[in-house]
């Protein structure tokens, strides 16, 4: 039996943390496989690039992808919706998982979500009377900004610029300034470095995947390779951020680092284009700071000289 929910949806976020590591893998492999060229899409799964999907009245067994553009759905689809940068508007019935990452899902008077509902830089907003099967599946994460993204609002232009404060804070806390400019000396070999970060990347996240599928301890092992993966990161974005700002303020490296971070903001909120640049200073950013070893490889330390000996 389906629960009745009319006007405010209240969202549950108890179970947020245990779907969201696994669709992060999920959207990573997506994003990249994307980047990489793999576009084949199967007989029962379409994908739409930058291309609005409207699923008319009747029915249809598909599950659909749509990167950068919107899904419709009027009619009864026996699949799941996916989209990214984009919103999912439900009319009819969706027998699948409906899941915006950098968008809203619109839920329309009578419409009917038999399985989990996931907003991830948007919200879940209904109109009347909805019918659905798991109310705590219903998760909605407005707080977060997804690059590219086609609507921008303050609380996602917030969440960017903490993430990436937090990515340049930590280094300089945490170790020494010439480690992050060996990051960001060795970053200037961007074909290298870029091409060693985008095979890192999906190779972690299938792992992430196949973990959270195949492993009894899976949330555990995610969480540790979610964390060594984002303190990867954060090392590579303050060192490209430092390679970035020299170009403005040689020389004055703490002005450098948060001039280059807001750069990097700023083409990342761009709709469309911020999707690409998210890609490439990813692959960038973590491909610098493993060619670098963290910053522990690059030019070695300047040594003091040593005092004469004195002779009596």
């Amino acid at each position: 039996m389906g629960a009745r929910f009319s006007q405010h949806l209240k969202i549950d976020p108890n179970n947020a943390l245990t779907g969201l590591g696994r669709l992060a893998a999920i959207v990573l492999a997506c994003f990249f496989a994307m980047a990489l060229g793999a576009t084949a899409a199967s007989a029962q799964e379409k994908n739409s690039y930058l291309r609005r999907v409207t699923i008319e009245a009747g029915g249809e067994r598909v599950s659909i992808n749509c990167f950068g553009c919107s899904v419709i759905v009027k009619g009864d689809l026996d699949g799941e919706v996916v989209t990214i940068g984009g919103d999912a508007t439900v009319y009819g019935r969706v027998r699948g998982d409906v899941v915006a990452v950098g968008g809203t899902i619109r839920l329309k008077n009578g419409a009917e979500v038999d399985a989990d509902a996931v907003a991830i830089g948007g919200e879940i907003k209904t109109e009347g009377v909805i019918l659905a099967q798991k109310r705590e599946g219903f998760v909605a994460v407005p707080w977060m900004h997804f690059p590219g993204q086609l609507s921008i609002g303050w609380r996602g232009v917030v969440s960017l610029l903490g993430f990436h404060a937090v990515c340049i804070i930590l280094p300089l806390a945490t170790l020494r300034p010439r480690r992050v400019r060996n990051v960001a000396a060795l970053s200037r070999r961007w074909l290298v470095t870029g091409l060693l970060g985008a095979g890192f990347t999906v190779a972690l996240s299938y792992l992430l995947g196949w973990t959270n599928d195949h492993v009894r301890s899976g949330d555990t092992i995610a969480a540790i390779l979610g964390t060594l993966f984002l303190a990867i990161l954060a090392m590579g974005v303050t060192g490209i951020s430092l390679s970035i700002g020299e170009r403005i303020f040689p020389g004055r490296v703490i002005a450098a680092i948060f001039v280059g971070g807001i750069l990097l903001v700023i083409l990342e909120l761009i709709p469309y284009l911020g999707f690409v640049v998210m890609i490439l200073a990813t692959s960038w950013a973590s491909g610098a700071a493993l060619w670098s070893g963290m910053g522990f490889r690059g030019t070695p330390a300047t040594k003091d000289p040593q005092a004469p000996a004195v002779h009596t």
